[in-house]
């Protein structure tokens, strides 16, 4: 409601459609800028040690990514016809024609960058270096903190960090969905954004890249197989 009491500097425009778009726009930039400084908190207790907290502040983030893709969802709200023609009052583009209108919001890129960020936390979270040759030495150091069971709050951690990843790729998967409906796939794939055959478009190369964290999803292979093994060697014993 507040955000509704903000005037527009598009207000001259007659579109029934207006306001709501100006005020969605406001309330996604106003969580953005909050996840930004959540984001900043969350850097700032990892490196303090405090993971706890910082896990705490995590799951915050991953429920902000996923409030983001129901503000976006708010488009779909809008009468068809009229956001369509308020598009075109607007000029509204992309930043070029293989870029989603989303990134036109560099709140929400900085946020993107910062949240993919995280994984560089993952070797001082574990307590150990990277290997420069390669080694598994962060995987090993993953498979201990699951197997051990002595460390909770840096297992929550790195579980809350895998939850940003996955809020974070919903929103881009949910985003392309949403663009889709409210402009129309024709309308997207003139942008090349959406719907292309090789998912070369800006949004499904994020949410179809590989884990951030991969030492975390192989120490969980690796400790999967391990208890698979068990079970059968239980099995045949028996």
């Amino acid at each position: 409601e507040l955000h509704a009491l903000k005037s527009s500097p598009y207000d001259h425009i007659e579109n029934h459609e207006n306001s709501t778009l100006y005020t969605t726009n406001q309330i996604l930039e106003s969580w953005i800028q909050t996840a930004k400084q959540l984001l900043k908190r969350i850097a700032s207790g990892i490196d303090a040690g405090s993971f706890e907290a910082a896990a705490g502040d995590c799951y915050i983030l991953e429920k902000i990514w996923k409030l983001l893709e129901e503000i976006e969802d708010l488009h779909l709200l809008m009468d068809p016809n009229d956001f369509l023609h308020l598009k075109s009052q607007l000029q509204i583009k992309s930043v070029n024609e293989t870029e989603a209108f989303c990134f036109r919001s560099k709140g929400l890129v900085e946020i993107t960058k910062l949240s993919k960020e995280l994984k560089h936390k993952v070797p001082f979270i574990l307590g150990v270096e990277v290997d420069p040759n390669g080694g598994p030495r962060i995987q090993d150091a993953a498979m201990r903190l699951y197997s051990e069971q002595k460390e909770g709050n840096k297992v929550s951690l790195v579980q809350a960090l895998q939850a940003i990843e996955a809020a974070l790729k919903r929103f881009f998967f949910g985003y392309k969905q949403v663009l889709m409906i409210v402009m129309g796939s024709l309308e997207a794939k003139g942008n090349r954004v959406v719907a292309c055959s090789d998912s070369g478009d800006s949004l499904s190369q994020i949410f179809l890249e590989p884990t951030y964290f991969p030492s975390l999803d192989a120490a969980k292979t690796f400790l999967g197989e391990f208890w698979s093994r068990e079970q059968g060697e239980s099995r045949f014993k028996k």
